[in-house]
């Protein structure tokens, strides 16, 4: 059981916003004739002008940022069952489980969604959802929908993973370990992890709905293999065979992941809840596995998705304008796959000089040895114009470096 304390965003809405704190700051006009004798344009508020406070009404439309009256630190759960058993002298087979058990996550989310009205229902005289009333619907008017935004520890998530690994322990010059990682990551709040938790994006889609945002974490990948290994080669008795074909070694690491859960987004200005930031609707038209374009990567490079498994959002205003939230599930798809190959070469020479049993040894390593594209992943906003298109990669083209060292 593990605490994680809070750190960044979390104290940083403590000291900016309420309750301890109001912010405002103050841009003036720009001064292309600025001098370091007089930096500012005139006139400069005084000190008698601060503090500098927008005055509010139902009307306004004023954005506020604050810290959860109970935030709490993160809490990880871990639990784990496994068994090993001996193949053969210097070999040995792993299996189990693991899985992880996360509360009191942190996210962003906005507490002033409008809300949905209906006849047996009304929301301040209201009964029906448009655009135009939005402002009338939110829990608390003078405020935008999407701008009560909150820094809270309501998050979590549950990880499950299946974990079997070959090692083989050190003999004749050769050990290795061999591990397959078969897992699911859920999480409340699974679209863009590192935002959301950071609080630089609310959480995307229905503010209200945990179960409509839960799903995969944008960090969750089903399967990683990876091989990692050391060989010294066998090394000649005597002569000319043993100064040049002596003393060698290869190490190697080998990864085979599949890509990241991807979200598909959708920015929609016309949501009946004032929340825009949401996610995309499916067509129905497309089963899950034709989400995503057959082929190999480098063919799909400027259309990664099936762009027609994907619609806006349905319109469910009474002026036949506001839309409901989109369908699609968190962590829907899969972004790219990997697969590298780290190699080093080295050999040593023994010098005995200036002691005994001093050597030179001289080392080649290569990152992404076989220089194979590993593409990142595309733009997943279903209304930009570069949507499904990958731009770059995740992995650097292939990098050598060579080293020499003197050991005494």
């Amino acid at each position: 059981m593990y605490y994680s304390r809070p750190t960044g965003q979390a104290f940083t809405q403590s000291v900016l916003a309420a309750p301890f704190s109001l912010t405002r700051i103050s841009i003036g006009p720009a001064n292309a004739g600025a001098t370091f004798e007089a930096p500012f344009a005139e006139p400069f508020p005084t000190p008698t002008s601060f503090p500098m406070f927008s005055p509010y009404s139902s009307t306004t439309e004023s954005s506020v940022n604050a810290l959860a009256p109970r935030f709490r630190p993160g809490l990880v759960q871990q639990f784990s069952l496994n068994a090993q058993v001996e193949l053969h002298r210097d070999w040995m087979l792993e299996a189990g489980y693991v899985g992880a058990r996360g509360i009191h996550l942190q996210r962003f989310r906005s507490l002033n969604q409008a809300l949905n009205p209906s006849p047996n229902n009304p929301i301040n005289g209201v009964t029906s959802n448009t655009l135009a009333n939005i402002g009338s619907r939110v829990p608390i008017p003078g405020i935008r929908p999407d701008s009560l935004r909150e820094l809270e520890s309501e998050g979590s998530s549950w990880y499950n993973g299946l974990e079997i690994s070959l090692a083989k322990r050190l003999s004749h010059g050769l050990q290795f370990l061999a591990s397959y990682t078969f897992s699911k990551t859920l999480d409340t709040d699974g679209a863009d992890i590192n935002s959301t938790s950071a609080g630089n994006a609310l959480t995307l889609g229905d503010q209200n709905s945990p179960s409509q945002r839960w799903g995969r974490a944008s960090f969750d990948r089903t399967h990683r293999f990876v091989f990692s290994t050391t060989w010294t080669l066998p090394t000649p008795a005597r002569g000319v065979p043993h100064a040049v074909l002596g003393n060698w070694a290869l190490a190697a690491i080998a990864t085979i992941q599949s890509g990241s859960a991807l979200t598909i987004a959708a920015t929609n200005s016309s949501n009946v809840f004032g929340i825009s930031t949401d996610r995309a609707q499916l067509s129905g038209a497309c089963l899950k596995n034709q989400l995503v374009r057959g082929g190999a990567v480098e063919s799909k490079l400027n259309s990664y998705f099936n762009a027609p498994c994907f619609v806006g959002a349905p319109v469910i205003g009474a002026d036949g304008i506001g839309t409901a939230f989109g369908n699609s599930a968190t962590g829907i798809v899969d972004g790219p796959g990997q697969a590298n190959l780290d190699l080093t070469f080295s050999k040593a020479v023994v010098v005995n000089w200036p002691v005994e049993q001093s050597s030179l040894q001289f080392r080649a390593e290569f990152y992404n040895a076989l220089n194979h594209p590993q593409f990142a992943n595309p733009d997943t906003n279903f209304t930009s114009p570069t949507f499904g298109v990958i731009s770059s990669t995740a992995v650097n083209a292939r990098v050598g470096q060579l080293a020499l060292k003197f050991e005494f």
